[in-house]
């Protein structure tokens, strides 16, 4: 058998053996602590029983290089959490491409399961198959719920889509558009207030106005906690809150989570008079739900934190499950009185009636719809049964007679 030591396919690509095997050996520019660097790659052929010379193994070499990207770049070989922690998150932060909220939870499912298990895959190597092995895995070891698998997958999709805008992931779709999300381990469980628990809370922290004020607008208006705190006096006029801003963290935003979410939210009499108690004559356009800091707005974590839970601890009311409970909560108590879906959309200011259906109402009790076409039923089957069956409450054609006898 031939001996070559090395044999060039073109500049700085070579096919050599090691040992039992034909071996490819070629460069990539890669970008390591901000330097950009040629990087030798390494790629078994076959082996060397097989072929008889380095030419004989040229074909696979051609082979395994045309599957690679056109354009190996020192962005297209970056791995997928350099490109999210360092290009896609910076991108949605200046572009304000996302509510501050949605960023907030994109770098939690990062930094908790992402960044570890996408440090060693580069974005030129990234197709479906290493997504779904990916999500696969992810379910395997944590055992989150379908869900939040399902967060995952459409986190990962903004992401990607963005780095095929900058050219980064050269791929003919987005690779994890295809994938299937795992099975999961059950839902995870979401909170719903009642309202005999929010009349509770409410009772419990009588002697902190401000905290109860919170609380009851939360409760009867559904409005999400950026909203609640970008609220001021201005917004509140003729009866409604008009929802025209957000604030997170400390930033005021002049714009809602989505468009839908800028309508006006009707204000109950009860409620009106709690929030002009809560006013106490000041006529300052400042926030509804001021923090301790002048101009800054309620810092409602804290205000969970050292005043409510605290609170309801020590009158033993046990349902405190955060602030988005009372946003379920105003679709589910709606949804029990009888209205119907599309209005309690409109109240949550949601853009597609589906998100109300399927994350927000909660369905404790059989809607009334179920209730009435069973109740119809009931009454078909009573007008075909016979007297003494009516009597009996269901047919006595068949089982037993208290004698042990059939009947």
């Amino acid at each position: 058998m031939q001996k070559e030591k090395h044999f060039t396919v073109k500049p700085g690509v070579y096919i050599y053996l090691r040992g039992n095997y034909w071996m490819l050996r070629y460069r990539i520019p890669v970008e390591e602590k901000g330097i950009r660097k040629l990087k030798d790659q390494y790629k078994r052929l076959a082996a060397r029983s097989e072929y008889a010379s380095a030419r004989s193994v040229e074909h696979l070499a051609e082979r395994h290089l045309s599957s690679l990207p056109d354009k190996l770049t020192t962005t297209t070989t970056q791995s997928v959490a350099n490109f999210i922690e360092h290009t896609y998150f910076p991108h949605v932060e200046k572009e304000e491409t996302l509510a501050p909220s949605t960023i907030f939870g994109y770098k939690h499912i990062f930094t908790k399961h992402l960044k570890e298990r996408l440090a060693s895959i580069r974005l030129c190597d990234f197709r479906t198959a290493t997504g779904q092995a990916l999500l696969n895995r992810i379910a395997q070891e944590t055992k989150l719920s379908h869900t939040s698998l399902k967060h995952i997958k459409w986190f990962l999709v903004a992401a990607l889509n963005y780095a095929k805008q900058v050219d980064a992931l050269q791929t003919d779709g987005n690779p994890m558009e295809y994938t299937e999300v795992p099975k999961g381990f059950g839902t995870e469980p979401t909170k719903a207030y009642k309202l005999k628990e929010i009349s509770a809370m409410i009772a419990a922290l009588e002697d902190e106005p401000v905290a109860s004020a919170v609380i009851a607008t939360a409760a009867f208006t559904g409005l999400r906690r950026s909203e609640l705190r970008g609220l001021r006096w201005s917004d509140f006029r003729d009866g409604q809150l008009f929802i025209t801003r957000t604030v997170w963290n400390t930033t005021e935003r002049d714009k809602t989570k989505t468009v839908d979410s800028a309508a006006p939210v009707p204000v109950l009499k009860f409620l009106a008079k709690l929030l002009e108690a809560h006013r106490d004559g000041i006529t300052a356009n400042g926030y509804i739900f001021a923090g301790p800091k002048a101009g800054r707005p309620l810092n409602l974590a804290n205000l969970a934190r050292r005043v409510i839970v605290p609170k309801l601890i020590e009158a033993g009311v046990q349902c405190w499950s955060g602030w988005h409970g009372f946003r379920r909560g105003l679709a589910t108590n709606l949804y029990e009185l009888g209205e119907d879906e599309a209005t309690i959309q409109a109240i949550l200011r949601h853009a597609d009636v589906k998100t109300t259906r399927r994350h927000y109402i909660k369905k404790n009790v059989v809607p009334k719809e179920s209730k009435t076409a069973m109740n119809r039923l009931g009454k078909v089957f009573k007008k075909l049964q016979k007297p003494n069956q009516r009597r009996s409450g269901l047919g006595t054609n068949v089982g037993t007679s208290r004698k042990g006898r059939s009947t």
